[in-house]
């Protein structure tokens, strides 16, 4: 048997480790020129219209401005070493949010292809403030693990400060790698909240990668933060929800970061795709969210 010389082995380590952070952030950048999307649902046209300067946007259908039960603001904000954040606020029509929820979303799109997982909520009276990492969307900058998280705590600061949350009660909720990133966002800011919600998120960023790449996966993925010692350090109600059908994210490692989690916490087994438990189990999840960690 011939051994790699180590050249040959360290090429070899670099394409494994491309192979392995390739599904850990994959953006999608707006061009600011850009303003108009059009993508199909069923058999209608939907198109996203981006106007002014703080990028508002204006949805349609077919040739009629599509009627939603919330209004969105959008927003910039500025982030780390003054790059400007994309954020929109999610606010039903009906009544003034009396709950608010910090979203943050998956690694990949933006803005534009998330707000959806989230949008369901308004329904029932929270209002949702979801933005794009850098390098995500209309966000600047450079899309890295580091800068995702730093743009975490600088949007929950601006989120906490907005006079339409100010005197709400909060909560953040994670979506995948979101989940990841709010659980040391929640740590830090855990006398803001009412509790935390993951879904379909990972315990730390080199159990994924080990999923996906086994073994070499957790020796070329580093991980930014030890989310462990961040569960040991929050005592908030934790929500953590899963699909069973999960094909991104296993249902296991659901579960392992659940096991890391102190009380109290509920662990919610749901079915369909990955993070698409708004769109089809929003009431269950609002309850649990009601009864659970705003104990209403």
């Amino acid at each position: 048997m011939k051994f790699l010389k180590l050249p040959s082995l360290l090429i070899l380590l670099f394409f494994w480790s491309c192979q392995v952070n390739y599904p850990i952030l994959q953006p999608w950048k707006n061009d600011v020129s850009k303003r108009n999307f059009s993508w199909k649902e069923q058999k209608d046209s939907i198109h996203l219209k981006i106007s002014g300067e703080n990028l508002q946007p204006i949805f349609f259908k077919n040739k009629d401005t599509l009627q939603r039960g919330f209004t969105i603001e959008s927003f910039y904000f500025q982030g780390n070493q003054g790059r400007k954040i994309n954020a929109w606020l999610l606010k039903p029509k009906k009544n003034s949010a009396l709950k608010s929820v910090f979203a943050l979303h998956g690694n990949s799109g933006n803005i534009n292809t998330h707000f959806e997982n989230f949008a369901n909520l308004t329904d029932f009276g929270f209002q949702v403030f979801i933005f794009d990492y850098s390098g995500f969307g209309y966000s600047e900058g450079k899309a890295n693990r580091k800068n995702a998280l730093e743009d975490s705590y600088i949007a929950f600061e601006f989120f906490k400060n907005l006079s339409e949350v100010k005197n709400t009660q909060k909560i953040i909720y994670g979506q995948s790698i979101g989940g990841n990133f709010a659980i040391p966002v929640a740590k830090k800011n855990q006398n803001e909240i009412e509790g935390l919600v993951v879904e379909g998120t990972f315990l730390q960023t080199d159990d994924i990668a080990n999923h996906y790449v086994p073994v070499l996966g957790k020796i070329i993925v580093k991980n930014n933060f030890d989310n462990e010692e961040n569960l040991k350090n929050f005592r908030k109600p934790i929500l953590v929800v899963h699909s069973k059908d999960d094909k991104i994210v296993p249902e296991k490692l659901g579960r392992k970061l659940f096991e890391k989690a102190n009380p109290p916490k509920n662990f919610t087994l749901i079915e369909k795709c990955h993070v698409c438990g708004i769109r089809f189990y929003a009431g269950e999840i609002v309850e649990k969210i009601n009864k659970f960690i705003f104990k209403n």
